[in-house]
């Protein structure tokens, strides 16, 4: 299972590079992990790109689990239909 780990801030001028890492990863295997331990803050690009990558693992028969993400960060991530852990 590969982990993309964000970092710091991570918003609008990171989300290319998200997305880009949200493709190596799906095209490595349907399962991946993505960690907040080390971000401080995300934007809802953020959200956007993660929503796409868990639906693609989805479909791909995998998962996309989110993990160590602090409450203010789960809050936003929840509006947008992603669940901590999940």
């Amino acid at each position: 299972m590969k982990t993309i780990r964000l970092v710091g801030d991570v918003g609008i001028k990171m989300a290319r590079r998200l997305h880009d890492s949200a493709v190596a990863t799906i095209e490595a295997g349907p399962d991946c992990v993505v960690d907040f331990s080390e971000a401080r803050r995300v934007d809802c690009s953020v959200a956007q790109v993660l929503l796409a990558l868990r639906r693609e693992c989805e479909r791909r028969g995998g998962n996309c689990l989110i993990r160590n993400v602090n409450d203010e960060m789960a809050r936003l991530l929840e509006c947008a239909g992603l669940k901590r852990g999940a």
